[in-house]
């Protein structure tokens, strides 16, 4: 009679999924499955086994992902990122041209300079918040997933999971503590990258880049 196995082999793109799909980091899925984070990244290198006794955890996250490997939702949509160099839409109706005095060539020049300068730098801050909200929206978005597990085999697993949900939970706060004031920042900011993406396409039609 063969013995039984010490490990069970794990496709490692079944650790990589779990962690990718909910968002958790290796030390975060270490605390849960009761293992070092080295350990967890040698399981997805592939050069370790899961023991038998843990493997019901990791299937129980499994089954949170989305088809063909688990029965859970979707991940979320990723959003375009934002490029500063992009084209303006058309506007919804045409200004009327008003006769002015056309300023000095240099003036037009040296500001228009100044405006792509400043929509690079803003450009580049505003990709940056824009990929840390979606990276908190999938967090957020993971994190509702796992609150969706009820069904446990025993009571101290239920115990383990729901503190380790806690944790989770304590995480996400750390990350993002103040998120009003982060979404208020990241709309003002848009507001000064959409103001600087007009004023440099008006400058450019002017011929003050010629």
């Amino acid at each position: 009679m063969p013995a039984a196995p010490t490990s069970l082999p794990v496709d490692l793109s079944l650790t990589a999924a779990i962690r990718a799909h909910l968002v958790l980091s290796t030390r975060q899925l270490a605390r849960y499955l009761g293992v070092s984070t080295g350990f967890v990244s040698h399981v997805e290198a592939g050069r370790r086994g899961l023991p038998p006794a843990l493997a019901p955890r990791l299937l129980r996250l499994s089954a949170l992902l989305p088809p063909p490997l688990g029965q859970g939702p979707p991940a979320l949509p990723t959003p375009d990122s934002f490029d500063p160099q992009a084209p303006l839409p058309p506007p919804d109706a045409q200004l009327p041209t008003l006769p002015v005095p056309a300023p000095a060539s240099k003036q037009l020049q040296r500001r228009l300079h100044d405006c792509r300068l400043l929509l690079l730098t803003h450009g580049q801050e505003l990709a940056r918040l824009q990929a840390r909200a979606t990276l908190l929206a999938r967090r957020r978005y993971g994190l509702a997933q796992l609150q969706t597990v009820t069904a446990f085999p025993e009571p101290a697993e239920a115990v383990h999971y729901a503190r380790w949900l806690a944790e989770l939970v304590a995480d996400l706060a750390l990350t993002e503590p103040h998120p009003a004031n982060a979404a208020a920042s990241f709309h003002v900011l848009a507001a000064r990258v959409a103001g600087l993406r007009a004023e440099v396409a008006a400058l450019a039609a002017s011929g003050a880049g010629e």
